[in-house]
């Protein structure tokens, strides 16, 4: 109880330590309003050799128009490291481009002389298998919580990066009681920039364009990238795909920090993260009576220091657990998160608010409404300044650190209990675990085995046949047990999702199940069994190829058998002629599925050393086939993208790397030069905007040109592409391109929302786009569609006439009936029955709807998806379609 009213016993007393007068007086400038400002962050001691942010970045941190750079940032944290035995900063690897990726530590300088011991008791505390219940007391005597903050996940969020210098100074330098108990009791780590490349191209885009802005109405927006595929999804990554991403949870199951807690920017004057449902119900209870704890605290300390604006609940929910800090509640540990206003940068804007309803967009009250959430709700009209964000941000997280060191044992209790009932739970409740059978598309299965392991879930392979309720299995099936510590997400990420309450909304998908979005077998079990079947433990599962024989006098045949590494397969032989059958046909005892590429017998040296990584098999054929096949040219491929939405075009780009499928990317610039036809086979216009509309006009135009070019002063401009100018979009002048290119004897793919495109501007004039009635909600379920012409290209692989897929939010597609049979290749089934995980409300609205149009042009074809076959690094299983697309440009017609 001491504790907790220190902060207040710390307003009234004298500094014993010599304060910084010129910070004072600087930050009370910077602060628009004396309210904005709390009595934890209106000083800041003179660190005498220890240097403050302003010793070696020339200012203090809120300065107007001032961010840092990377470099500098982290070069800040060097330097105070090298100064103070309270700090260490330690290196996790590289970013996408080439930056390092860190973690800084703070705390007493026995916390960091001996950080490896209180690893090893988070460690110890995570695992309970290993431990008694009279050794957790032990250890949790002896530990300390890690708390790990994190800011710059989006680039455009400028404020937290800036502020956790101050705040990492602060614990390292100030003597007053709460701040010393904070160290003594708490090690703090923090991720500067969870972002590093988006950090550099942000800041610089804001002093090429932002600098100057002086409210919402002059916004200079975003520069076309942040990091080098995505924007806000890289925390949306629940397959933890991207390099900056990976780095991140690779550390945390080293440390095991009790509580990871994420620093955005958005919503008036600032939001503390409470877990308000719809609740994914998996998640360990006590999860639910920490995250209020916290966040009611924060609150009602700021508001006691008179700050207005801060609040809780009504915003984000506790649904989906692909958020990039739910790597901590994922395993035992708790997520907590702000919103913090900002203004995109460094600048003192003048902000009107109230208009915008709360929820982010989901509903509610106004923001600037008193609701039992928000007993002080923030002002209709305000001055804000980067000064005031750092007031803000840096207060909350001092009390949220002032909590933890209140009841450091309490948080070590909760972790270490969360962990045992994770454990318990897969004894106890009616799952208890899963099957992946052999026998499938083994590179499938490595997506989804390798995707658990990576975040620490234990996979095993059955050393014995194995007998369960769901059936017999043989010796090499990979089991899940649900009773480990992280058997708890096993369950969320292969469940199926049922929706809780078709009246709530949420904040991202409400679908994700593994198994379906990769197409993939998972078979969960009831039986408890499965907890006795002696395994192997994987670390990671290798695919390993065959090829039957050596001798082929038929050639060979690579068998399609839905795998995505059939296209990378035929990119490494790219100088290898090679040809796809048309019809299943058998050879010996071995059938070989339409779609299987057929190499010649010479080729036996490099397609062995190609398909024996991939995973794939090569079958030796006594004789060549003898039905209808047609070669498997490769094209020359495009894929167009706006200069405002890159992000969906990110994730299709990003597949295309991972699967070595080598494309231009091109804009309006290149789409306007015309001669498209002369220069590409194939373009595909990934999902991106809101409509065809947003994707032929892109940004509004500015008052000047908005160039994107590497400069001396702006080196980070110019990546992934160059314009000198990305507002104005291509207009109809690059519609009557793309019109051409088809007339011509192109195949243009549309994907999702792209797909109103060549319907809304009459490129295919008999096929009508619609959208969705307002009662319509599907935010990501999983959906079934079927397949209404098998024998397409497209769908090589693919053996079943019902198949899993992602809604997309694309339009509702409509063809003549004459056109139905010939044009439409997959349709949605529709209606309740037909949704496989999370939640459709309105699921007639799609029933019958084309999911996929081969529809021809002139010479040419459009080939339009209303789904989404590549959505982030997830629908795993619908990849194939669009690569198959890829293969088989020139030979759609076959029979």
């Amino acid at each position: 109880m001491r504790l907790l009213l220190s902060s207040l016993a710390f307003c009234s007393l004298a500094f014993a330590q010599q304060m910084d007068d010129e910070f004072a007086k600087t930050v009370k400038e910077w602060t628009t309003k004396p309210e904005f400002m709390s009595p934890l962050v209106d000083h800041l001691p003179k660190g005498g050799a220890v240097p403050s942010p302003k010793d070696v970045l020339g200012h203090h941190i809120g300065a107007p128009k001032k961010l840092t750079y990377y470099a500098d940032i982290i070069g800040y944290y060097r330097t105070l490291a090298s100064k103070s035995p309270r700090v260490k900063v330690l290196d996790i690897g590289k970013t996408d481009e080439g930056r390092e990726c860190v973690i800084v530590f703070v705390g007493s300088e026995d916390s960091i002389k001996n950080l490896e011991t209180y690893r090893q008791n988070l460690a110890q505390l995570a695992d309970p298998r290993k431990i008694s219940e009279a050794d957790a007391v032990a250890i949790i005597a002896k530990a300390k919580p890690i708390y790990h903050l994190m800011g710059g996940l989006h680039s455009a969020e400028t404020g937290p990066s800036e502020m956790l210098m101050e705040l990492v100074y602060r614990l390292a330098t100030e003597d007053t009681p709460l701040i010393k108990t904070i160290r003594d009791n708490v090690i703090v780590s923090v991720t500067p920039v969870a972002e590093p490349d988006g950090r550099d191209r942000y800041v610089d885009w804001y002093y090429k364009y932002k600098i100057n802005e002086v409210g919402e109405n002059d916004n200079m927006g975003n520069p076309p990238y942040w990091g080098k595929y995505i924007y806000h999804d890289n925390n949306r990554d629940i397959n933890y795909s991207q390099m900056s991403s990976q780095r991140l949870l690779t550390w945390y199951l080293q440390y095991h920090p009790p509580i990871m807690h994420e620093l955005h920017e958005s919503v008036p004057f600032m939001y503390t993260f409470s877990g308000q449902a719809p609740q994914n119900p998996t998640l360990d209870p006590i999860l639910y009576g920490e995250l209020p704890w916290f966040s009611n605290f924060e609150m009602e300390q700021m508001i006691k220091y008179g700050m207005p604006g801060v609040w809780t609940h009504a915003f984000v929910d506790m649904w989906s657990p692909g958020y990039l800090g739910f790597m901590s509640s994922n395993h035992n540990g708790m997520l907590r998160m702000y919103e913090i206003f900002g203004n995109g940068g460094a600048n003192t804007m003048h902000r009107r608010i109230g208009a915008p309803e709360g929820g982010g967009g989901r509903g509610g009250p106004p923001q600037t409404t008193r609701e039992w959430y928000r007993p002080v709700p923030p002002y209709r009209e305000v001055d804000w300044s980067m000064r005031n964000n750092t007031n803000y941000g840096e207060t909350g997280v001092l009390s949220a650190l002032q909590l933890t060191a209140a009841f450091p044992q309490i948080i070590l209790e909760n972790f270490y209990k969360k962990s045992r009932n994770s454990i318990e739970a897969g004894k106890k409740e009616s799952i208890h675990g899963y099957v992946i059978p052999v026998g499938q598309d083994q590179t499938r299965v490595a997506f989804v085995v390798n995707t658990l392991r990576f975040q620490g879930i234990e996979v095993g392979r059955a050393k014995s046949e194995v007998k369960l309720g769901e059936g017999t299995f043989p010796a090499g099936t990979f089991i899940v047990k649900r009773d480990q510590p992280y058997g708890r997400l096993a369950k969320i990420l292969l469940e199926k999702q049922d929706f809780p309450d078709p009246a709530l909304t949420t904040y991202d998908d409400t679908g994700w199940t593994m198994g379906l979005m990769s197409h993939a077998k998972v078979i969960e079990s009831t039986d408890k069994a499965i907890l006795d079947v002696p395994v192997d433990f994987l670390d990671k599962f290798e695919v390993h190829g065959t090829v039957t024989s050596s001798s082929a006098p038929g050639g060979f045949a690579v068998v399609e058998n839905g795998s995505n590494n059939l296209v990378t397969l035929r990119y490494r032989l790219k100088d290898i002629s090679a040809r796809a059958v048309e019809q299943t046909f058998k050879s010996g005892d071995q059938e070989i599925p339409a779609g299987s590429l057929i190499f010649p017998a010479n080729a036996y040296e490099k397609l062995k050393a190609a398909v024996e990584p991939l995973g794939l098999k090569a079958v030796a054929l006594t004789a060549a086939p003898t039905v209808p096949m047609h070669d498997v040219d490769l094209p020359r491929l495009a894929v167009y993208s706006t200069w405002g939405s890159t992000q969906e075009v990110g994730w299709v780009r990003y597949a295309f790397d991972k699967f070595e499928v080598p494309f231009d990317l091109i804009y309006k610039e290149r789409v306007k030069q015309g001669n498209l036809r002369s220069a590409y086979d194939v373009i595909v216009i990934p999902n991106q905007g809101r409509g065809s509309k947003g994707l032929v006009y892109d940004i509004e135009p500015k008052a000047a040109p908005m160039s994107y070019k590497k400069s001396d002063q702006f080196k980070t401009l110019g990546i992934y592409g160059e314009s000198d100018d990305i507002t104005g979009g291509m207009g109809l002048e690059g519609v009557v391109e793309f019109q051409k290119f088809v007339e011509q004897g192109g195949l243009m793919i549309t994907l999702g929302t792209a797909s109103s495109f060549p319907a809304d501007f009459g490129i295919t004039r008999k096929v009508e786009a619609a959208r969705t009635s307002p009662a319509f909600y599907a935010p990501g379920p999983i959906i079934e569609a079927e397949i209404t012409r098998p024998v397409h290209p497209v769908f090589y692989g693919y053996t079943e006439k019902e198949q899993p897929v992602r809604w997309a939010n694309g339009p509702l597609l409509t063809v003549p009936a004459a056109d139905r049979e010939s044009q439409v290749l997959m349709r949605f089934p529709g209606g309740d029955q037909a949704v496989l995980s999370g939640l459709m409300k309105g699921a007639n609205e799609i029933r019958g709807r084309p999911a996929i149009l081969d529809v021809p042009v002139g010479q040419g074809q459009v080939l339009m998806f209303a789904t989404n076959p590549i959505y982030r690094w997830q629908n795993f299983g619908e990849f194939n379609m669009l690569f198959n697309a890829i293969l088989h440009f020139n030979d759609f017609k076959v029979k």
